[in-house]
């Protein structure tokens, strides 16, 4: 391992300004928010689930939590799950196959300081140079009115639909999505700070991949394992948008806490992650390491809720990600037969949506966010989707304001433009 402390703010947005106009820049956030971890110039690409399925699960190291591999992991990827022969007319996404960059020499920001360590000298040393010069100047950042804005009225449709099949039996619950696109022009990275103005998420990052750019705010961690074969995941179902003051959101939370709409939807979502779970791990090690309660995150309110479990040992970390993606906090239940009417009733395809974006570290362990509140950029165009868990009490004209909301922080930014 090579190290080289740096002396200079702990802010990964200023320090990511310096790195905008080198190659496959990516910045993340991680640990809960306590870390950002920064790159860029890759030594590697790999496009599968597992980037390399040789690096095994290891003892703590210097370099044992730092991010070795930096991936995307789209909902397409594990589309092989739907009924076969289904067929999709539908437009390509803006990524639809795991996407992993190797990275020698990673940037890591938290309390303790800025620190550049990797696995190859030269590396950590051309990455503290460049931290350490000016920032290059860079285009500003512009975004168009919405090019597709789809009609509330299809939303509602689509959930009518979706209920219908829910009395009729064929599932209890479905996550339906609608897409918002827009013009956008400029840096990811100056989305991300844009919108990083309504408050600090977990999993904020900002991608920019050649002809790909990504910004998340998302506030929900997909999975995160150890190197001592422990995993957790932790499903956001339940939203209120936050409110003006502190005893207005005091409000909103015991609302949102108290609605039993609410509660049995994050109730079926954990139902479905304890039998992934069970699936992957130790008998009866599945546990509820952190019950139901609600979250403030950017201009929303969550109910979420931790499940842990131990992984059996004979898994590879490809028979883990098989088996979690897509999570069914943004499938629904049962899962494949949720997947199946998604499919059919959205109007486009999830891309990115809906998967999972993170690393996988030096010691074999795992950390992923769930890729909501996240914008993907091609040739100009953003696509942004909001969706949201229906049950057999939702009411369409609720669920297409849940739309709204969630995609508020990036609406509140074309008002401003």
């Amino acid at each position: 391992m090579f190290e080289q402390p740096l002396a200079l703010p702990a802010e990964p947005l200023w320090l990511a300004r310096r790195l905008v106009d080198r190659p496959y820049l990516s910045l993340l956030w991680a640990q809960n928010g306590r870390s950002a971890f920064l790159s860029c110039d890759p030594i590697e690409q790999r496009h599968a689930l597992d980037p390399e399925p040789e690096l095994l699960l290891g003892p703590r190291t210097p370099l044992h939590a730092v991010p070795r591999w930096i991936g995307l992991l789209p909902y397409e990827c594990r589309r092989d799950l739907e009924r076969a022969g289904q067929g999709d007319a539908r437009a390509a996404p803006h990524l639809s196959e795991p996407q992993w960059l190797r990275y020698a020499a990673i940037a890591e920001i938290s309390a303790a300081g800025v620190r550049v360590v990797g696995d190859d000298a030269d590396a950590v040393a051309a990455l503290a140079a460049r931290l350490r010069a000016p920032a290059p100047s860079s285009a500003p950042l512009e975004l168009a009115p919405p090019i597709a804005f789809e009609d509330p009225e299809l939303h509602r449709a689509r959930i009518r639909r979706a209920l219908e099949h829910i009395r009729a039996g064929d599932l209890y619950q479905v996550n339906l999505a609608r897409r918002f696109a827009f013009g956008v022009r400029g840096s990811v990275l100056e989305l991300l700070a844009r919108l990083l103005e309504r408050g600090q998420p977990p999993h904020a990052a900002a991608f920019a991949w050649g002809a790909l750019g990504v910004a998340s705010v998302s506030p929900e961690l997909f999975i995160k394992t150890d190197p001592w074969g422990s995993i957790l995941t932790s499903p956001i179902k339940g939203t209120r948008p936050r409110g003006a003051n502190a005893e207005r959101n005091a409000e909103l939370s015991r609302e949102l806490d108290r609605d039993p709409k609410e509660r049995a939807e994050l109730t079926m979502v954990l139902d479905v992650e304890r039998n992934d779970l069970a699936r992957l791990a130790q008998p009866g090690s599945v546990r509820q390491a952190v019950p139901p309660h609600v979250e403030a995150h950017g201009t929303v309110l969550h109910r979420v809720a931790t499940l842990q479990a131990e992984l059996r040992a004979d898994l590879t970390r490809r028979e883990i990600l098989e088996r979690m993606l897509p999570s069914g906090s943004v499938t629904g239940a049962p899962k494949v037969r949720a997947m199946d009417l998604i499919a059919e009733l959205e109007a486009e395809r999830r891309g990115l949506y809906t998967g999972a974006f993170g690393y996988l570290a030096h010691d074999g362990s795992l950390e992923l966010g769930m890729a909501i509140r996240t914008l993907t950029v091609r040739e100009g165009e953003g696509h942004y989707f909001a969706g949201g868990g229906i049950v057999a009490d939702s009411d369409p004209e609720r669920e297409v304001q849940e739309t709204l909301w969630k995609a508020e922080a990036l609406l509140g930014l074309l008002a401003k433009n």
